[in-house]
């Protein structure tokens, strides 16, 4: 009769397997990780060896920091949605100048101005900024991105804290979208960063959505006065050549989701606007321009793809101003 097998006569065999799975999975860990080195997922200038250029990301958070840093670009848009359907291809025509596409779907005014650094950082020599400033830069207390909704890791300095996150899913995903752009087998999205939503938008419909969110009225004169993120905008600005156009747009909503004069919250809209103002006066070929006004084309819904996204009849006429206020600064004629 045969003797049983002892668990002494198997394991030297089982250590041995044991030994060659963690060996396999440690070096298949590290070939990995040495690809995504080699081929810096997101574009970010912090790794990469292969010569690729440019993203297909349709997240604007992530596919931001490659057009950040794009030399072909020496002028940007900073805003949210608000600011998408301003065409910087239009605006480099009509100034000379060379626009990139900045906004971030979303975000609030740290996260801009966060991408804003990253532009500066990459670009010494900035010919124009455009900043679009929706409702979010008239809180009377500082915006707070909540933990992990931005990655920041993206857009610092800090190699440790990109090459920290470069072993996992969206990542090796990004990863292979750069290969395949390499090997020409992926179409390269806009560098300029244009996209019309529009093209997901059904043309000539209106969502009952998105109404602006306006921080709530102040409570006395000194909070009213109080505006954080105006002020961050303004220490931004100050730090810029005096060369560097600044435009700052309030961008239009359907009138309906205004403020009514003499309300509390007209009140504090007008005290934002002064402030906002401020940031600019006096600067060259620079300028204020508020588009969230009472007219005609805020009154007509056709002109909105619902409470606070305009259309490209509204786009054209913000994209005037624009180049009329770098050309002529507080002097420019505004057509709205």
């Amino acid at each position: 009769m045969a003797s049983p097998t002892t668990s002494s006569d198997t394991s030297p065999e089982w250590g041995r397997c044991l030994a060659n799975c963690v060996r396999t999975l440690v070096i298949g860990l590290v070939l990995v990780y040495a690809l995504m080195i080699l081929v810096d997922p997101y574009d970010t200038g912090k790794f990469g060896l292969l010569g690729i250029r440019g993203v297909d990301d349709h997240n604007t958070f992530t596919a931001t920091p490659s057009r950040a840093r794009d030399p072909n670009f020496d002028s940007a848009i900073i805003g949210n949605s608000t600011a998408q359907m301003l065409q910087p291809a239009e605006l480099s025509k009509a100034t000379g100048l060379r626009f990139v596409q900045l906004y971030l779907t979303g975000a609030n005014p740290q996260e801009q101005l966060t991408a804003l650094d990253l532009f500066l950082r990459n670009h010494p020599r900035v010919g124009a900024l455009v900043f679009v400033v929706d409702p979010y830069w008239c809180a009377h207390v500082p915006a707070q991105s909540p933990p992990g909704a931005f990655p920041d890791w993206l857009y610092d300095q800090s190699r440790i804290a990109y090459a920290a996150r470069l072993l996992s899913w969206p990542a090796i995903e990004h990863a292979f979208q750069r290969i395949s752009i390499g090997l020409g087998w992926h179409r390269l999205r806009d560098p300029s960063g244009f996209f019309s939503y529009e093209d997901i938008w059904l043309p000539g419909t209106f969502r009952e959505n998105n109404a602006p969110r306006d921080p709530p009225p102040a409570t006395t004169v000194a909070e009213r006065e109080t505006l954080p993120e105006v002020a961050r905008l303004d220490a931004a600005v100050k730090k810029l050549p005096a060369e560097t156009s600044v435009v700052i747009v309030v961008p239009p909503t359907l009138q309906s989701k205004m403020p009514q004069p003499g309300t509390p919250a007209a009140a504090d809209r007008e005290a934002c606007n002064a402030a906002l103002r401020r940031v600019v006066a006096g600067r060259p070929n620079s300028n204020f321009i508020n588009y969230r006004i009472d007219n005609a084309l805020t009154r007509d819904r056709a002109n909105f793809a619902d409470f606070i996204h305009y259309r490209p009849s509204i786009a054209t006429k913000i994209m005037e101003g624009i180049a009329a206020s770098i050309r002529d600064g507080e002097a420019a004629k505004i057509d709205f």
